[in-house]
């Protein structure tokens, strides 16, 4: 199972690390650009996509991972809002978190759907909606092992329960 992530200057990078982590378990990581430059991401480093995204096949795709940061940019990007709504229709994995919902939501594909995210007034730090998860920034532990149980990553109860204590509550057994 490859897990596709968008990347584009500003991204932040820490809150798709973990989500990143887990699924590398299950394939490869496919990073995608608006375009095949190189962009920088929050925290300053300098990552070269792997596709553009004008060569993304939807069938292609299992999952397609959006981080925040700074969207402006790329906000009503049309190769990206058809992208997400193709993926949509045909029932593959969405995962945003930060500002990357903001543009799920502007691809039309969160009506009817529960979701959370940055600026949503609810208690919640993720929610999962049939294909789709949403989180806040400080969901990012939340995201990414919630995600891997969507994916159905772990072997067990027992795996995901470890999971949940390792990384959640830093306990070694």
């Amino acid at each position: 199972m490859n897990t596709h992530v968008l990347i584009y200057d500003g991204f932040v990078n820490f809150e798709i690390m973990l989500a990143t982590y887990l699924m590398k378990t299950q394939g490869e990581i496919i990073t995608v650009g608006l375009n095949s430059e190189m962009v920088y991401s929050y925290e300053g480093f300098i990552v070269k996509p792997h596709k553009d995204i004008k060569e993304i096949d939807c069938d292609e795709v299992e999952i397609l991972l959006i981080p925040g940061g700074d969207i402006g940019a790329i906000e009503g990007n049309r190769q990206l809002t058809s992208l997400i709504k193709r993926l949509d229709i045909n029932g593959k994995y969405i995962g945003a978190i930060c500002s990357g919902v903001e543009l799920v939501k502007q691809a039309g594909v969160l009506e009817g759907k529960r979701f959370t995210g940055n600026g949503i007034n609810n208690d919640e730090t993720y929610t999962v909606s049939q294909n789709i998860i949403t989180a806040k920034a400080n969901g990012y532990v939340d995201f990414g092992i919630e995600l891997g149980k969507m994916l159905n990553i772990y072997s067990d109860e027992d795996d995901y329960n470890e999971t949940i204590r390792f990384f959640k509550y830093f306990e070694n057994n």
